[in-house]
């Protein structure tokens, strides 16, 4: 699983229209809907594919040329648009459809790229790993907001020229596929993000027992103590996934109180010894080296069950998306 779990959504823009039976030629308000349509329908399938690679890759290339793609296509898609004329002196259709890959490309070509190149660094802070999430949701609201306007006019379009509008089983399919990713999306940030408070003050916390810094050692139990009991309490507001599913925050709870039960016991203890490292009773050492095994045994037993929660996850509820 990504850190990040980087699971990025851009709306359905339109259903496909079913008229009644005419020639379908550009004259024909069903067949002038399909193609736009037509053009919507590819640049989705390019936006699940970088949706999917983004969300099943740590290759953050793979990742960036799955992104350019998506630009490439709105651009095809945006020379397209431009090339068909209003469908008997009514563009409101057409406008509102082209506004709509207009921003999708400012999306993608901007805050997509800032998202991507911000992963680079998204684990340096909390605060840096908020900031990543929050450029996610703010891109994802510009696309649903382009993506509602489009669907307006759309059914304008079908009132003033008497279509039925419907959605294909394809259409049906992707949509399904943004509603998961949204949904998946949503609560791995809840969860992840309160995971990841740990993430700095036990880096720190090891750092200090390898240079067997007593003070450093403390400063940084307190801090990763403070931290661990901030988030088990977001963990706890959230509930299990569906109301069913609870092995990732589950996981996640468990590598948290872990850490905060080392805080109020064995780390206490390490904090003694290394005060008094340079006049350790073979028993100390012992008692020293012995608490040692027991992190390290624990925590790598649950970092892993963890980590493989959250490959579950996403592989339970996150297809591999492949046009």
């Amino acid at each position: 699983m990504r850190l990040s779990t980087l699971i990025l959504t851009a709306g359905l823009l339109t259903g496909l229209a079913t008229p009644a039976a005419r020639a379908q030629t550009f004259t024909d308000p069903g067949s002038y809907n399909n193609f736009i349509v037509n053009e919507q329908r590819t640049m989705l399938r390019k936006n699940l594919r970088y949706i999917s690679k983004a969300a099943h890759s740590d290759n953050e290339k793979k990742v960036e040329a799955r992104r350019l793609d998506v630009v490439k296509q709105n651009e095809v898609s945006l020379k397209a648009l431009a090339k068909l004329p209003a469908f008997e002196g009514d563009k409101d259709f057409k406008e509102n459809a082209t506004e709509a890959f207009y921003q999708m490309l400012k999306v993608y070509s901007v805050d997509y790229k800032q998202i991507d190149m911000l992963a680079a660094t998204r684990t340096a802070t909390v605060e840096n790993m908020e900031r990543y999430f929050q450029l996610q949701e703010v891109a994802d609201a510009k696309l649903k907001m382009v993506n509602d306007s489009v669907n307006a006019a759309q059914n304008r379009f079908a009132r003033r020229h008497g279509m039925t509008l419907s959605k294909s089983a394809e259409d049906d399919k992707l949509e399904q596929y943004l509603v998961q990713v949204n949904e998946v999306n949503a609560y791995q940030h809840q969860v992840f993000l309160a995971q990841f408070r740990i993430e700095k003050p036990s880096a720190r916390l090891t750092d200090a027992i390898s240079a067997q810094d007593a003070a450093a050692f403390e400063a940084a139990r307190a801090a990763l103590q403070t931290d661990a009991r901030t988030a088990l309490a977001a963990l706890a507001t959230i509930p299990a996934f569906r109301s069913k599913d609870g092995q990732y925050r589950d996981a996640a709870r468990n590598l948290v109180k872990f850490y905060d039960g080392m805080c109020a016991d064995q780390f206490v203890k390490m904090t003694d010894l290394l005060t008094r490292k340079d006049k350790l009773t073979a028993a100390d050492v012992k008692l020293f080296n012995g608490l040692i095994n027991q992190y390290n045994t624990q925590n790598q037993k649950l970092v892993a069950a963890y980590n493989q929660a959250g490959n579950n996850f996403q592989a339970a509820y996150v297809p591999v998306f492949n046009d």
